[in-house]
């Protein structure tokens, strides 16, 4: 049998400031323009970044299907780390993601840890999309940075 609860841990670096990368997170229109794995358009109509503020998001899948996504803010301290819950609406279980932000000297290492999924099998799927939206992350930050 699989770990119960097994924990997720990816960590990647990202060509920007702390501050960038924070933001890119808590600002609704900037989190919208790239949160999601490729191919998969997120609409964002709620975000709240305080703690106990809530947000929703809604995953538009190429098959038509949506998915909507939901939680709340657990901590937030500027520019270095905030954590959310994440949950299916309407599912009873939730997982908690934390992202760590290291300031590299002009470059930020990011680390994603999400803890609460159920079986390994959930665990490598989140891998997955989390690994995709920073490959679009990335993107984003290339196409748009501006000096910072």
């Amino acid at each position: 049998m699989s770990a119960e609860n097994p924990v997720l841990e990816i960590t990647r670096v990202f060509d920007a400031t702390p501050s960038r990368i924070f933001r890119l997170w808590l600002d609704r229109e900037e989190w919208q323009s790239w949160i999601g794995p490729e191919g998969i358009m997120c609409e964002v109509p709620l975000l709240e970044p305080r703690v106990g503020g809530r947000y929703r998001l809604t995953m538009h899948l190429p098959d038509g299907r949506k998915l909507p996504v939901a939680g709340r803010y657990t901590a937030i301290e500027q520019d270095r780390l905030f954590a959310f819950t994440w949950a299916m609406e309407g599912e009873p279980r939730e997982t908690l993601v934390t992202v760590a932000l290291r300031d590299l000297g002009g470059t930020t290492e990011l680390t994603l840890r999400q803890e609460g999924l159920p079986t390994a099998a959930n665990r490598d799927g989140h891998a997955q999309g989390w690994s995709s939206a920073f490959d679009k992350l990335a993107k984003h930050l290339a196409a748009t940075t501006k000096g910072e």
